[in-house]
């Protein structure tokens, strides 16, 4: 069975359009056996219901289809309500910060006493410097994503292994 990308957004269009209703008409949008696949796939994925039958001879037919909300969500250009819900906050508390940065400078290729001197200073910083430093050290990270990208790729990668 040949996944049409064209067809499939063209019918999740058609159902949202529906909305929320279901529709018939979706069959008609191409070649019969066309959009049965790609509508049985859609609804794999959770992106349409179908309401169909499957006959004795191992046939089976479509007789309507509705969007599902991760459907519209999906063909949404700004990710729908889902991509808000699924936001995630990431915290990180002063002292966690303090000792990853100080977890750098320690190993930090530069002179002991210049070193000391910065970790002294780290420890003794009000909140507010740490937010600060903390700003700047993003900035900085940025400024040199290019150098990033790959690991990141990386690191990505090996998460969905």
């Amino acid at each position: 069975m040949k996944m049409i990308r064209a067809l499939q957004k063209e019918m999740l269009e058609h159902l949202r359009d529906c909305y929320p209703g279901s529709s018939e008409e979706v069959m008609q949008l191409g070649d019969p056996k066309y959009c049965a696949g790609n509508l049985y796939y859609l609804r794999e994925l959770g992106l349409v219901t179908l309401i169909d039958s499957e006959f004795v001879d191992g046939s089976r037919a479509i007789h309507c289809a509705t969007i599902t909300a991760k459907g519209i969500d999906f063909i949404e250009d700004d990710g729908g309500v889902s991509a808000i819900l699924g936001t995630v906050t990431v915290k990180l508390h002063e002292d966690t910060i303090r000792q990853l940065v100080e977890a750098k400078l320690k190993a930090a290729d530069i002179p002991e006493e210049q070193k000391s001197s910065i970790l002294k200073a780290l420890r003794e910083a009000p909140g507010e410097t740490t937010k600060q430093l903390i700003t700047k050290l993003v900035d900085l990270g940025m400024e040199n994503a290019p150098k990033a990208i790959p690991l990141i790729q990386t690191l990505l990668q090996s998460a969905h292994s």
